[in-house]
């Protein structure tokens, strides 16, 4: 059986060979702008699919849960729920992306730079009255937010 492996848009545009069988979701190849990006995604016959409605509501709560959300688009999302359902590594040079899938427990294939650290966890609090929300700013005070990793 061949291995699979879900692509993010840096595996074309760097030009990343992947053992196996690369999937992505349909939003990578209308991320793809230069001539060279979008014939390495022709040539590598990628599979598309898209994630399922309960796959995508778990990789969101968890972007959501640990802080991530707000930095990563609808297509991110996909790639995590899809990466989920098929229990297949993601490759990825996103720090935030990776982030969120080493914490939902999926292996990360980094493509150019190197992979993420340590994992973490953001909080946003609030630098007039310390509430801890979600937002650009605080729903208490009316202060901007202010993001904090939490390791």
């Amino acid at each position: 059986m061949c291995a699979l492996i879900i692509a993010d848009s840096s595996v074309f545009i760097y030009g990343k060979t992947l053992a196996g069988e690369v999937i992505t979701v349909p939003g990578v190849e209308r991320e793809l702008k230069d001539i060279r990006s979008r014939m390495r995604f022709q040539i590598a016959e990628v599979r598309i699919e898209r994630p399922s409605k309960d796959a995508l509501d778990r990789a969101e709560r968890t972007a959501r849960e640990i802080g991530d959300l707000s930095t990563l688009s609808s297509v991110d999302l996909e790639l995590l729920a899809v990466a989920l359902e098929l229990e297949v590594p993601l490759a990825t040079d996103d720090y935030a992306l990776q982030n969120v899938a080493l914490h939902l427990g999926l292996r990360v294939e980094p493509v150019a730079q190197p992979l993420i650290k340590k994992v973490i966890k953001r909080t946003q609090r609030c630098v007039g009255c310390g509430q801890s929300f979600e937002g650009e700013e605080c729903p208490v005070c009316g202060t901007p937010a202010r993001r904090r990793r939490e390791i």
